[in-house]
């Protein structure tokens, strides 16, 4: 098995997510808090006409936006202007993350492109995971179960919050270990492109995705060492 990096796909210019609610800053009455995104230059429910889309695993409910709320994985969000019920959330402070997303799933990306909105629940208290300067690296890809055809190439993708990746600065790490704790591929990545796996026998993996500093070390932040569990069922 191998981690390859890819290409972006061709820009969708002008593309932008925004958080008309909750405000920030706001304090939210209810645990159960909705978020309504608004699309600029983007039109969520349709197909991303490229060749992507037959390569890798596609949503037949088309594009749309992901949205991560204190670095959980993301709710995919298929309307936008319409309140999104993200559940229920426990009181205190919360960090969302929102960003447009192609039918396949990979963001679109750029300094204007996504939105973070800090937000509480019931009252005014707690820190916030994510704030307007601090540097981070977001978790998106891959996620879930990957079956079929879908298991044969599986995108990683991830979002970037005051972060610019190059041979002398900030680094992408990815790191896949199987069910046992074993590595079984990892790769550093210098630029804001997704990367491709494939290879990857049936099985549970799990994959951590790491923001490197030019010393080296994972940078300090909730969201710069993030491990997620992924299902590969190829049938094969």
């Amino acid at each position: 098995m191998q981690i390859q990096a890819g290409d972006r796909s061709p820009s969708i210019d002008g593309a932008m997510a925004r958080a008309t609610a909750p405000a920030d800053s706001a304090v939210v009455d209810s645990a159960g808090v909705d978020v309504t995104i608004e699309a600029e230059n983007f039109e969520a429910g349709i197909q991303t006409d490229t060749e992507r889309a037959s390569e890798i695993a596609n949503s037949g409910n088309g594009q749309h936006f992901h949205i991560i709320v204190d670095n959980q994985p993301y709710m995919a969000n298929y309307e936008a202007g319409t309140p999104f019920d993200l559940g229920d959330l426990e009181p205190g402070a919360h960090t969302l993350v929102a960003f447009p997303s192609r039918s396949y799933h990979e963001s679109v990306k750029g300094q204007e492109a996504y939105d973070l909105v800090n937000f509480y629940v019931g009252e005014a208290s707690g820190a916030f995971m994510l704030g307007p300067r601090e540097p981070a690296i977001i978790y998106s890809r891959p996620k879930g179960t990957y079956s079929g055809d879908g298991a044969d190439r599986i995108m990683l993708d991830f979002y970037l919050h005051n972060v610019e990746l190059g041979a002398d600065g900030y680094k992408a790490r990815y790191t896949i270990r199987d069910a046992e704790g074993s590595e079984v591929a990892s790769t550093t990545l210098t630029e804001w492109a997704p990367a491709f796996v494939t290879g990857l026998a049936d099985g549970t993996y799990e994959v951590t995705l790491q923001l490197i500093g030019s010393d080296g070390n994972v940078v300090p932040g909730p969201f710069n060492d993030t491990t997620r569990e992924i299902e590969v069922r190829s049938g094969n």
